[in-house]
């Protein structure tokens, strides 16, 4: 896995953090998404997301509001939660052109599902992002 100038690396990661994820995936040629443990040298991250998939009750509706985050062509589900530390790491990674895997993104937290409005799902993956998104939030905190 490499790094490249269009990888996500604006959640929270220090150099630590970035080098640890090149060297742990170092042998990766194919696309990817994995969830794990940072290693105990290496501060916790923030965790952006709440609900169950965060041993969180579902997030009711009454407290949240939906933004569109950066340059994201559609809105997110968010809320008015504090982010909270983790000691996980969620990894996406894959080709770009001539390179077989380049880190797409890393973020602190467990995996979740693209958003219903992403263009790229068919009909069942935009059903498990509804149901997903129907109880879990973003803190508006971290919401970039």
């Amino acid at each position: 896995m490499q790094i490249v100038a269009d990888s996500h690396l604006d959640h929270g990661l220090s150099p630590a953090h970035v080098a640890w994820l090149v060297e742990r995936f170092a042998e990766r040629q194919a696309f990817f998404i994995e969830t794990v443990e940072l290693p105990a040298q290496l501060p916790a991250l923030t965790c952006g997301l709440h609900g169950p998939a965060t041993g969180d009750a579902p997030v009711p509706e009454a407290e949240c509001h939906r933004a569109v985050r950066g340059e994201r062509k559609g809105p997110s589900r968010l809320c008015k939660r504090a982010p909270k530390p983790t000691r996980t790491v969620t990894v996406v990674a894959g080709p770009d052109g001539d390179t077989p895997c380049v880190l797409y993104t890393a973020y602190g937290g467990p995996q979740a599902p693209r958003e219903p409005w992403d263009e790229s799902l068919d009909g069942a993956g935009r059903a498990e992002s509804e149901a997903f998104w129907a109880e879990h939030a973003l803190s508006a905190e971290v919401a970039s």
